[in-house]
């Protein structure tokens, strides 16, 4: 019996201890599983704290798309904020810069470009450049219109080194072509202009008929357009660093040529006789009211606006500006005027570069298709049918026109200054010219 009860209680005991060896594991593992829980929680709630803030002009940039992003890429939300084109814009930029609250991600275009990268203000890219794109395997630069890149680049002084550097990537090409009244040509027996002859005979026609022949829109420096499109004719081998260098001058016969064929334009009422302070909404307004024939516009959200705005009975139509010297392919304007750019102190790099390849993939483009946006992707096929998208296609595909002007002061200068009052005739061209160009010589020596 004493044996017995020995057995029983040895008995008890093993199966006391193995049944605490087991709430020991338990515990154990459910510690280890809580922390691992814990861990992934903190590493969730860190990825969900990732907000990335972006700003542009860009309207066509619908939430619908940046939702997109965001639920590709869970963790990462996108804060997005649209500011007006033009001086809203511009301004914006600048007192974010100066209160060094600039957005991880945002848009920017040539006048605020270069000043951006000598204030260290925007990430070089160029490490980025060399990893997949977004949507394909093949490196993100390689994805890009090479063409853009250097078309991109062209404003920039050799201070900013961009043989040795990404500062920013396009986004879409900004071609640029004339959109026309197609039915107010029908009327005037009138067809789009494949030689610059024609192009002038048309405008002489239109003025004739009481109406204004062509939009200027200098306000938002559209009009700076015709003397660049002119200078390609005239100067195509000039770029901006030749004028720093003294290879080239703005008082050269082939500048002042091309300043005194948009004089003799102006003169002979080819522009809108306001476009010098006329903006985009002046412009846009004279044409769908039908008192202005042809509108040399960038594509996107304007060519929409004039589509949607536009009388039912009247059909649209747009062509590439034909060569004025007969100087082939005849460039168009444009390139990468629309740039994006990652703020070089964001502290979320690896995102920023991820929403910056997002919105130069080939899917973002196909999905702006509907809101005419050019990619800046290699490779473009306009909807079928679309005979003004036809129109940028073509355009885009002449090539791009590169800088032939000076930058920095000097440039300012000519198209804030010096072309305004020549044409307005407040200055002769040698003069307003030669003030650019002691500008130029002063800031060398």
């Amino acid at each position: 019996m004493k044996k017995r009860n020995v057995l029983i209680v040895l008995s008890l005991l093993v199966g006391l201890m193995a049944a605490l060896t087991g709430c020991g594991e338990d515990k154990g593992n459910k510690a280890a599983q809580s922390a691992s829980e814990a861990n992934s929680s903190q590493a969730a709630d860190s990825e969900e704290d990732i907000t990335l803030k972006f700003i542009s002009w860009w309207s066509y940039l619908k939430p619908e798309l940046l939702r997109k992003f965001e639920d590709e890429n869970p963790g990462i939300k996108v804060d997005y904020e649209y500011v007006a084109a033009g001086d809203a814009y511009n301004n914006k930029i600048k007192t974010l810069t100066a209160s060094n609250e600039l957005p991880d991600v945002f848009g920017i275009q040539g006048v605020t470009f270069e000043s951006l990268i000598k204030s260290q203000d925007i990430m070089d890219l160029k490490q980025a450049f060399a990893t997949p794109a977004y949507d394909k395997a093949e490196a993100w630069g390689d994805t890009i219109n090479p063409v853009l890149i250097a078309n991109m680049n062209s404003g920039l002084t050799s201070e900013a080194d961009a043989d040795s550097h990404v500062w920013g990537v396009p986004f879409g090409a900004v071609s640029v072509v004339v959109v026309f009244n197609r039915t107010l040509f029908d009327q005037l027996g009138l067809k789009a202009p494949t030689t610059w002859a024609e192009f002038e005979s048309n405008n002489k026609i239109i003025k004739e008929a009481g109406l204004i022949p062509m939009s200027y829109a200098n306000k938002v420096g559209w009009g700076d357009w015709w003397v660049r499109f002119l200078l390609d004719q005239s100067t195509r081998d000039v770029t901006t660093d030749d004028f720093l260098t003294g290879k080239a001058k703005v008082t050269d016969p082939g500048f002042v040529e091309a300043v005194q064929k948009l004089k003799e334009m102006w003169d002979a009422g080819t522009f809108d006789p306001a476009g010098m302070t006329n903006g985009i909404d002046e412009t846009q307004a004279l044409f769908v009211q039908q008192k202005m024939a042809q509108y040399m516009v960038v594509p996107e959200n304007f060519v929409q606006y004039l589509q949607e705005n536009m009388p039912k009975n009247v059909e649209l139509g747009a062509y590439a500006l034909p060569a004025w010297k007969g100087i082939e392919p005849s460039r168009t304007l444009g390139g990468a005027a629309n740039i994006v750019a990652v703020s070089a102190k964001t502290v979320h790099e690896e995102a920023a570069i991820k929403l910056a390849k997002f919105l130069t993939s080939e899917a973002t483009f196909q999905s702006l298709a509907s809101s005419n946006v050019v990619p800046s992707t290699k490779g473009y096929t306009p909807p079928e049918g679309d005979k003004i998208m036809g129109a940028y296609a073509k355009a885009a595909e002449n090539g791009f026109i590169m800088e032939h002007t000076p930058g920095g002061e000097a440039g300012l200068k000519l198209f804030q200054d010096a072309l305004p009052k020549i044409l307005l005739g407040n200055k002769p061209i040698d003069k307003a010219l030669g003030e650019v160009q002691e500008l130029i010589d002063t800031s060398k020596k």
